[in-house]
């Protein structure tokens, strides 16, 4: 946003030829907000010349010049108008319309018809304009925060408090004009022939001003140089000024031309949907219930805070005019905005949250303009203001509060003198032996951007100078912490990743509906998307397993062996609660085939890292809790258990969702587990054990048993025969198709006593009891 010293100097009481400009930019920067930069500007006036139009041709255009006292010819313009009284330039034997670049802008925009005084056409008027002035554009993203800095009135409070010099009273910039108050509607009466009313939430404040009579001129040529200066176009002395009013004290309005508002019933509401606003730039947008409008007899006339309406704008044939400046909702307006694609200086302003108490002042600074330019015009007898006033805000922070957290000894006075020419009301007392401050805060400081004690300490802290503060380095408490989530988690899926060699997935939060499609499964107690980023994720994940399934079918055909694995987050309902959980699921894929005990043994390594003892139970057996995927083999398929608490499952990944995932077939082993309880697993002590001082004794039994008895319950059955059992290890087993429901199995037993020497009578009399024990479970020993 640019911004003009002389224009900003208008509003102090000082003399900006006084002032050191680079270390003023400097002292801005540290204080206020970040500016982009800043350049002198001097306006060389020797080939500029008014010129006033005595005819229009077709192919150029007849002025005549009173300082130059000749005629020539220049190029067409649309505006052209005989007696239009225009600028031109003359270079290279060359007369040409001048330009807002010409005046010191940066944006090259033709100037438009000129008023200026007869006595001063002749070259006077050269002598009676701002030749020398300073442009500082500040960096708009440093002052979101700030909806007062978006006008030069707000940037003139802030520059007077750094150079400690007086800021004018707005009074004497604003004519006083009676304020008739209303709540949200008003009735038409003699003075003001237009019924208001304010329909919607979004308009906070809604002001207008009826001008039944005004004489509309050419652009002034002090307001047009300074317009051009900070990239603002001009057009016409009544657009002119509301525009002016707008960068001079932040506060956007609008005018219309009376003449054209039929129904004379004007409201600030919602908009019909799919109502068609041609604007004032030429495009018609297409409205929604979600936009707010000014409208005439519930006709949308302006698109509020943003845009105003073609069919009701200011022309050269205005003799009427109804103003409005009003407050909005600013997340309304950035809406708006944003659906529309109208970005403006209205809307920029607007999104800040602007104050709500100077809409009004806004309309009295335009009727001040237009008695400086000596306009005709006559107006109602009082401004028409809806809505109320907001309540002071007042902010209560003790003194040493304020040098705590500055770190620095200060008096009381100091912070008065920096508070008061900010335009805070400082009251100070003593309560408990204690300094405290009552501070009122202004209006266009409450908004969004004071609101606590905090914020007082960084507008004495900014002016203070964050530089002189002392620099202490901030103190970092050392306090034991439990890491073991930590290394846990480092632990598995360093194990995973080069252990098993298995690589890690990111996905998605959500369901691949047409993953679930395909795989011919529904999730249960599953949470619903409110806004679904599309029609594809609209719910969230209660497994990670799809996702891994998904990554096999996409890389089985260019690879024969995976491994995959993710450590996710997964959601589910219970009850009315939502519960969420971590969550590490991981697949085995290989198209030459990998049995369930391939995949057990891999998944058991990972126990073994973080030492749990995990039991495999059946997933048809009627003390676990089932299985309830698709792609689950039904007869290979486990549930995890530890310490009597479900953990997770393991198991193979059925025939026929293989043959759809790789049409080269294969097979594939899959898990998943509650990351969380891994996470909140501690280890038990290991304590050292001295090694038995008499030998071992070991043997073998080989057997035939049933499928349905697994190998970890036949251990621990082999181990509770005698304390003097000390391991049990499965090492060899295989199938038959001839043995139906048998399998063969092979174990390894080693007996120690650690009193004595196990003697063969007692060797043999336990290994008996192990028989018998295996017998009972049906085994056939071989």
């Amino acid at each position: 946003m640019k911004i003009s010293l002389n224009w900003i100097f208008d509003h102090i009481k000082g003399e900006l030829s006084r002032i050191d400009v680079a270390n003023l930019v400097d002292t801005f920067i540290k204080t206020t907000a970040e500016i982009e930069g800043w350049k002198e500007v001097t306006l060389n006036t020797d080939e500029l010349t008014l010129v006033e139009v005595i005819e229009v041709m077709a192919d150029g255009v007849k002025v005549h010049s009173s300082e130059y006292k000749k005629e020539y010819i220049v190029m067409p313009r649309a505006d052209a108008a005989v007696g239009a009284l225009f600028m031109t330039y003359h270079a290279n034997n060359d007369y040409k319309w001048a330009t807002s670049t010409m005046l010191g802008g940066a944006k090259d925009m033709l100037l438009p018809a000129l008023n200026v005084a007869h006595s001063l056409r002749a070259g006077g008027w050269k002598s009676s304009i701002e030749l020398h002035d300073y442009i500082i554009d500040v960096d708009n993203k440093s002052i979101n925060n700030r909806p007062d800095l978006w006008g030069h009135r707000g940037l003139a409070r802030e520059i007077a408090a750094i150079l400690d010099l007086p800021l004018r009273s707005i009074e004497e910039f604003v004519l006083q004009k009676d304020v008739i108050t209303h709540e949200s509607t008003v009735k038409a009466d003699s003075d003001n022939p237009f019924a208001i009313a304010v329909q919607t939430e979004s308009c906070s404040r809604f002001a207008t001003l009826y001008i039944p009579s005004i004489v509309s001129q050419a652009s002034q040529l002090h307001m047009v140089i300074r317009l051009s200066r900070v990239d603002s176009r001009a057009i016409d002395f009544l657009v002119d000024a509301t525009n002016y009013v707008m960068l001079d004290l932040g506060q956007p309005m609008h005018a219309f031309d009376a003449d054209a508002l039929q129904s004379k019933k004007m409201s600030v509401n919602v908009a019909q949907p799919k109502e068609k606003l041609l604007l004032l730039d030429g495009e018609t947008v297409e409205l929604t219930s979600e936009d707010i409008v000014i409208a005439d007899g519930g006709k949308a006339v302006s698109l509020a805070g943003i845009m105003g309406g073609a069919t009701t704008a200011i022309t050269a044939r205005t003799k009427s005019v109804l103003l409005e400046s009003a407050n909005f909702d600013a997340v309304t307006i950035r809406r708006t905005s944003t659906r529309h694609k109208k970005r403006t200086e209205a809307s920029m302003r607007f999104e800040k949250s602007l104050d709500p108490h100077q809409n009004v002042d806004a309309l009295k600074r335009f009727l001040f303009l237009l008695d400086s330019a000596g306009v005709a015009y006559k107006a109602s007898e009082h401004i028409v203001s809806l809505g109320s006033l907001v309540l002071k805000k007042i902010i209560t922070v003790e003194h040493t509060f304020i040098e705590v957290r500055l770190g620095i000894i200060i008096k009381p006075e100091r912070i008065i003198a920096i508070l008061e020419p900010l335009a805070f009301g400082v009251t100070q007392s003593v309560e408990n032996d204690a300094i405290v401050y009552n501070i009122t805060v202004p209006s266009f400081r409450a908004t969004k951007d004071v609101k606590i004690p905090e914020d007082i300490v960084e507008e004495v802290g900014r002016y203070i100078g964050y530089d002189t503060l002392p620099r202490v380095m901030p103190a970092l408490p050392l306090r034991p912490s439990d890491l073991h989530k930590t290394y846990t988690i480092r632990a598995i899926k360093k194990f995973l990743s080069y252990g098993l060699m298995m690589h890690e997935l990111y996905g998605y939060s959500f369901f691949d509906e047409s993953v679930l499609r395909e795989l011919a499964w529904q999730p249960t107690d599953f949470i619903t998307i409110k806004n679904p980023i599309s029609e594809n994720y609209t719910r969230l994940v209660t497994t990670l397993q799809p996702h891994l399934l998904k990554a096999v079918g996409e890389n089985s055909m260019h690879h024969t062996a995976l491994r995959f694995f993710e450590w996710g987050r997964v959601w589910h309902m219970q009850g009315a609660d939502i519960i969420e959980q971590q969550s590490v699921s991981g697949i085995f894929f290989d198209q030459d085939g990998i049995d369930f005990y391939a995949g057990k043994a891999l998944l058991t390594r990972m126990f073994e890292e973080i030492h749990m003892d995990v039991v495999w139970v059946s997933s048809s057996d009627s003390t676990s809790e089932g299985v309830d995927f698709s792609w689950c083999s039904s007869h290979q398929t486990a549930v995890l258990m530890h310490e009597h608490r479900r953990i997770g499952i393991a198991g193979m990944v059925d025939d026929v969702v293989i043959q759809s995932l790789s049409p080269a077939g294969g097979s594939a082993f899959i898990f998943e587990l509650n990351a969380d309880y891994l996470l909140e697993y501690k280890r038990p002590a290991v304590r050292f054990t001295p090694l038995s001082k008499y030998p071992f004794v070991r043997r073998d039994v080989s057997m035939l048993i049933s499928v349905t008895i697994t190998a970890d319950a036949l251990m621990k059955m082999i181990k509770a025969v005698d304390e003097r059992i000390e391991a049990v290890t499965l090492i060899d087993f295989f199938t038959k198709t001839e043995w139906k429901d048998q399998k063969a199995m092979t174990f390894h037993v080693e007996m120690c006593d650690k009193e004595k020497t196990l003697v063969a009578d007692e060797v043999e009399e336990m290994w008996g009891r192990v028989i018998v024990q295996l017998q009972l479970q049906g085994a056939v020993i071989r």
